[in-house]
C-alpha cells in the first residue's frame, strides 16, 4: 500500500500533488531545446517532437508540473540558448569532463554508444596507435561532442577538419574521401542516414569509443536553482517509486 501511495504520488501532475513552486519565474513556460537525433528525439510527420529520450523528459517535466514546449533547432543555436537563456533546458546532451562545469546535470536519459566510423569499403586497421601518430584525419562539427571525442582520442589537431554546424557535414565528407572517420552512436547512425537518403551501411563503425559518456536532461546554470532543484526532485520521485527508467539497449532494438 505505502509503494502505491508513493507512485501515485510521482505520476500526480496535479496542483493537489506537487510540491510548490517557489517562484512566479517557474510558472513561465519553459522551453526546451534538442537536435533531430532518432531514435532519441526528432520530429514526426506532424511536426510533433518523438522519441525514447523525448518520453522520459516529458515524463520528469508532466510531474513536476511545469509548463513547457520542445523545439528541435540546430545543435549550436540549441546550446547558445540553453546557456544563455533563463527558462531554458536542453537534452540529448552527453556529459562529458569539458561540459561538466557549464551545466546543471539534471537527469539521465539513456546510456550512449560511440564509435568511429569509416566508409564501408575502408579496410585499414583503426588503431589508437595510428589515430594517435596522424596516419588518418577526422571530421568533427564545431560545438558538437564529435570534437571533444576526437582530441580525447589523441588524434593531432592538424588531422581534424572541424566544419560549422551543418547538420551531418562530417559524415559527408568521410563518404566523399575528404576524411577517414567521424564520431557516430552506433544507434542513430543508421537511422540518420537512411533519413538522409543514403544507405544505412554507407559508413561502417571502426574503433569504439570509451568513456561511459551518457545522455542528459540538462539546464545551464543562468537557469534559477529553484527550478533546476524542482525538476531534480520530480526526477528523484519518478525513480524511487519506480517508474522512471533510462533508454535501455532493449528499447533502442525493438
Amino acid at each position: 500500500m505505502r509503494k502505491q501511495l508513493r507512485i501515485l504520488m510521482a505520476l500526480c501532475v496535479g496542483a493537489a500533488c506537487l510540491v510548490p513552486v517557489a517562484h512566479a519565474e517557474q510558472a513561465k513556460r519553459i522551453v526546451v531545446y534538442t537536435e533531430h537525433y532518432p531514435p532519441y528525439n526528432h520530429e514526426n510527420e506532424k511536426g510533433e517532437v518523438i522519441g525514447l529520450a523525448t518520453d522520459r523528459v516529458r515524463q520528469v517535466l508532466d510531474a513536476a508540473g511545469i509548463s513547457y514546449e520542445i523545439r528541435v533547432a540546430p545543435w549550436s543555436r540549441a546550446v547558445l540558448n540553453a546557456t544563455t537563456r533563463d527558462n531554458t533546458l536542453i537534452y540529448s546532451i552527453t556529459r562529458t569532463p569539458g561540459r561538466e562545469a557549464d551545466y546543471d546535470w539534471l537527469v539521465p536519459l539513456a546510456d550512449s554508444n560511440f564509435y568511429l566510423y569509416a566508409r564501408s569499403d575502408d579496410y585499414r586497421n583503426f588503431t589508437t596507435q595510428a589515430l594517435q601518430a596522424g596516419e588518418y584525419s577526422a571530421a568533427c562539427v564545431s560545438g558538437d561532442l564529435s570534437c571533444d571525442v576526437l582530441n580525447g582520442i589523441g588524434i593531432p589537431a592538424k588531422n581534424i577538419t572541424m566544419i560549422s554546424d551543418s547538420g551531418t557535414g562530417d559524415f559527408r565528407l568521410v563518404l566523399a574521401g575528404r576524411a577517414d572517420v567521424y564520431v557516430s552512436n552506433r544507434t542513430v547512425n543508421p537511422e540518420l542516414r537512411q533519413s538522409e537518403g543514403f544507405h544505412p551501411q554507407a559508413t561502417k563503425p571502426v574503433y569504439r569509443v570509451g568513456g561511459g559518456i551518457a545522455f542528459y536532461l540538462a539546464a545551464g546554470k543562468q537557469v534559477s536553482p529553484e527550478l533546476r532543484q524542482h525538476i531534480r526532485e520530480a526526477y528523484e520521485r519518478l525513480e524511487e517509486a519506480g517508474v522512471y527508467q533510462r533508454v535501455r539497449d532493449e528499447d533502442l532494438n525493438n
